[in-house]
């Protein structure tokens, strides 16, 4: 009885060893997240495109959803801590993926973009297929691009719905196998050092989440723990120094030490508080060399659309880290006042038609400087209205004595849109491949022109007058432009002036029109130089 007893305690020893093994293998032989595969997986998307949804998710966070054509429905949610700057984010479901190399016809994707966005925390991506997929056979995944790079997904372990933990866009879904069935191609998921790593951690949360087992063991953890220390001096480091070098370069530092450290979390090994602390200038660094060098295209190309992003990024990024002033932030504020600097000239005639001998005509201009305000966030500024020249009619025989009189031009705020060519746009393009509008909303101001005449009739008859101050070429322009005010509804307030013709240089941009009514014609012209620095 005793060597029966032994022989069946030895036999479920041998049992467990074994499959403990079977449970670790993959994860403890991970020398090959460092091996470059010659043929990374690269799956065949189809995207629904007639279903996508797109919306503007704040920096506080939001949520977007779309459903699939089969009724899938999948919901994007993103935290407060995730985006440094208000992004539109899309979600276009998959209508099919070919070439998985494992799982089965039950897939369920969708892709998410702007392409390569990273999120400063995980966003949750839940998928409700329409077919119920048991939870011990769903595998998650994600790919790039348009199929690149497939790797498998971290899923959230403790959910019992499908739910996927984001940083990176573009695609992510869910098929229906075992992570058996993945062991013959595993060393071909992930093109790079960085997203082997994030498979390898995927394929341990799966494993979990699929056999109901116990969180990462000691044997795991430790093997997780080797590996990381080994990605943070092979990938992490020389990306840290080398992150002055470039926007790039600091913009990818600061990304892989923020993957690196959220990747321990989900294995249990992360550490709370800031992410950079182990790093410490590297913000400075990666900051000063993206505003100066986002400055020097400003002023020598005219990229005029991205510097305000660059600043508001690097504002809410070091707020998410507690620090809301310090020199760099004060360069990167005073950059973004330099580069959003522009001269608007102004000028137009005011012609009051001939009405049985009588009328006028008046010539204005102005030259105003605008300037991007940090407080308000907005490109305003005023300047002089100046009339130039007035001329008073009357019928003979008076003679008539006409007095310009100016007022002061006031633009409220010049915006600067931005549109992606081939989406949403077709017209001509900067060095970085976007296009840029504008829209000015102002207000032209009150002319105080005035004018005196004296008429001599025959017989000796005389009479004289004097015209009290009045807004002659104003009058002109708001009879003509009644139809681009500002609905009262909105925040921006005055006239509206869009469509402008954009050269995107110095001299930026142009817009010209004649407008008339039965008695009243305006003709104007507006053109915006850009002036960093000035």
């Amino acid at each position: 009885m005793k060597t029966h007893k032994i022989a069946i305690f030895l036999i479920v020893l041998a049992a467990m060893v074994t499959g403990c093994k079977a449970a670790f293998n993959s994860q403890n032989e991970m020398s090959w997240i460092f091996e470059t595969p010659a043929d990374p997986i690269q799956v065949g998307v189809e995207l629904d495109s007639a279903k996508t949804v797109e919306a503007v998710i704040p920096v506080e966070g939001g949520t977007l959803s779309v459903t699939g054509a089969d009724g899938t429905l999948y919901t994007l949610d993103i935290p407060s801590d995730a985006l440094l700057n208000e992004t539109t984010i899309g979600m276009t479901p998959v209508s099919s993926i070919s070439n998985m190399p494992f799982g089965n016809e039950r897939t369920y994707a969708v892709q998410l973009s702007p392409e390569g966005l990273f999120f400063q925390n995980f966003a949750i991506l839940t998928i409700s297929p329409a077919e119920e997929i048991p939870l011990a056979e769903q595998i998650t995944f994600g790919y790039q691009g348009g199929g690149k790079d497939l790797i498998l997904a971290a899923p959230v372990v403790d959910s019992s719905e499908i739910k996927i933990q984001v940083l990176h866009f573009s695609g992510n879904g869910v098929t229906q196998g075992l992570l058996a069935d993945i062991e013959p191609v595993r060393q071909q998921l992930g093109g790079d050092a960085e997203r082997r790593l994030q498979n390898a951690v995927s394929a341990e949360l799966i494993r979990i989440r699929q056999e109901g087992g116990e969180w990462v063991g000691a044997a795991v953890r430790a093997a997780f723990e080797d590996v990381f220390q080994q990605y943070e001096e092979q990938v992490v480091k020389p990306r840290v120094a080398a992150a002055g070098e470039s926007c790039a370069n600091g913009k990818l530092a600061i990304q892989t030490v923020y993957q690196l450290e959220r990747l321990r979390k989900l294995v249990g090994q992360g550490e709370e508080g800031n992410p950079l602390a182990k790093y410490p200038g590297l913000m400075d660094k990666a900051t000063q060399v993206c505003v100066i060098e986002e400055f020097e295209l400003c002023v020598e190309d005219h990229v005029i659309h991205r510097m305000l992003q660059i600043w508001t990024d690097y504002v809410r990024q070091y707020a998410l880290l507690g620090i809301n002033d310090n020199a760099v932030l004060r360069e990167a504020r005073e950059l973004t006042v330099k580069c959003l600097t522009f001269k608007l000239k102004f000028e137009s005639t005011g012609t009051l038609k001939d009405v049985g001998g009588g009328g006028y005509e008046s010539m204005v201009k102005s030259e105003i400087t605008l300037r991007f305000n940090p407080d308000d966030f907005k490109i305003s500024g005023e300047a002089p209205l100046v009339n130039e020249e007035f001329e008073f009619a009357m019928p003979d025989p008076c003679v008539v004595t006409s007095v310009p009189g100016g007022g002061t031009f006031e633009v409220f705020k010049l915006g600067i849109l931005t549109a992606r060519p081939g989406l949403t746009s077709s017209g001509p393009t900067d060095i970085t491949g976007w296009e840029v509008g504008f829209l000015l909303s102002y207000m032209p101001g009150n002319t105080s022109e005035s004018a005196s005449y004296v008429c001599d009739f025959a017989g000796g008859g005389q009479t004289k007058q004097s015209l009290p101050a009045f807004p002659a070429w104003t009058s002109a322009f708001l009879a003509t432009h009644s139809d681009e005010l500002d609905p009262s509804s909105s925040d921006i307030g005055g006239f509206i002036a869009i469509d402008w013709e954009v050269f995107g240089d110095e001299y930026f941009a142009k817009k010209e029109w004649i407008k008339e009514t039965a008695e009243m014609v305006e003709a104007g012209t507006f053109k915006l130089y850009h002036t960093p620095g000035q």
